[in-house]
């Protein structure tokens, strides 16, 4: 499942497109391999340089059987990067597909990477933002069924703790910040075995559920616990 996500940092602004599914597999001892081209870009979704990009990941798929992990869009270049089991050919697939789309400005390279640190450090994201992105997609969902995000509706939170006591406690503090408690439930296949859903009536702009989720995710931690995220119905 490919994703993006943006990265503001002091002094750059990074886009960053992974393949979330791969996290499950990693590190594939089969596909020790890190396989990266940098090419000079400025917009990594022009049309383009997309259908390049396509057409280099079924290239190299189907040749070497090589995994496309993620691409870093920065300064004006465009970073790819994929796992395979050897870096034989790759040389020879990157120019070829290069040169049946016009050639860009590109470094290139292969270094082993046994422990998958440049997907696992670099490209995946970081839990928070795990959760931006699923805001994003709930909030496109709700867009494309005609909602207005600036009315206000219940939002409903979940969370998930190892201890009974953690969780009343992350419930009492965040009932002072005006959420109701709505049920608790239970989840015996996990770590996280206790659970609580919490609910606040406020609008679902993308400022507001970047402020609301950002609240809870800092605190939902001071008592080790996991936030799931939010659902909600429309306006």
């Amino acid at each position: 499942m490919i994703e993006y996500y943006v990265l503001n940092e002091e002094t750059q602004i990074s886009r960053i497109e992974v393949d979330l599914s791969l996290v499950d597999d990693a590190p594939d001892m089969e596909r020790p391999w890190l396989l990266w081209l940098f090419v000079k870009v400025s917009d990594p979704l022009e049309s383009g340089f997309v259908s390049f990009r396509d057409d280099l990941i079924q290239t190299l798929n189907t040749h070497i059987d090589a995994l496309y992990a993620g691409t870093i869009a920065k300064d004006g270049w465009c970073e790819l990067y994929f796992y395979a089991s050897s870096s034989k050919k790759f040389e020879n697939l990157t120019s070829d597909a290069m040169g049946r789309h016009g050639n860009y400005p590109y470094e290139r390279g292969s270094f082993k990477d046994t422990k998958w640190e440049m997907y696992q450090e670099r490209l995946y994201p970081e839990p928070f933002t795990l959760i931006t992105i699923q805001n994003r997609h709930t909030i496109e969902a709700l867009l494309e069924a005609g909602d207005d995000l600036n009315k206000e509706r219940e939002v409903e939170h979940y969370f998930f703790f190892q201890t009974p006591t953690a969780l009343e406690r992350f419930s009492a503090s965040m009932e002072n910040n005006g959420f109701a408690l709505k049920e608790k439930m239970s989840d015996d296949e996990s770590d996280y075995t206790y659970g609580v859903t919490l609910a606040k009536t406020e609008s679902i702009t993308y400022e507001q559920v970047e402020e609301t989720t950002s609240m809870l995710y800092e605190s939902v931690l001071q008592e080790h616990g996991h936030y799931e995220g939010w659902s909600t119905v429309l306006a």
